[in-house]
């Protein structure tokens, strides 16, 4: 789990948190195709996806049982992470025709929703 923290400063997802939570961000896809055109690769797109990225391998690592789901849950508020983005996120794999993008990332914030912490 501290490797792919030290993967996440890697690739510099600080950039991309703050871009996904700032107001510039658009959470309607079509508010967000509207500002940041399809073809025309922006910035803006690059850190959404590094976001989405980061999120999806995470959430492999999760399904595949190779994270503690108690741990996970207390480092990251993924459900809010992917209510944030899942807009967009859900227009773009419309986009792409490919139905499993970012499916990691939108299991893992579903399962996050009934997660209850094993601690006392």
């Amino acid at each position: 789990m501290l490797r792919v923290a030290q993967l996440g400063a890697l690739q510099n997802t600080g950039e991309a948190v703050a871009f996904v939570w700032s107001d510039d961000f658009p959470t309607d896809y079509t508010d967000f195709r509207a500002k940041f055109p399809k073809g025309k690769r922006s910035q803006e797109e690059s850190l959404l996806n590094r976001w989405l990225g980061w999120f999806e391998t995470v959430g492999t690592l999760y399904r595949n049982g190779l994270f503690s789901e108690d741990l996970l849950f207390d480092w990251l508020a993924v459900d809010w992470a992917w209510d944030r983005v899942k807009g967009v996120a859900l227009g773009l794999r419309g986009e792409m025709g490919e139905p499993r993008m970012w499916e990691n990332f939108e299991y893992m914030a579903e399962r996050q929703r009934s997660w209850q912490p094993k601690r006392p």
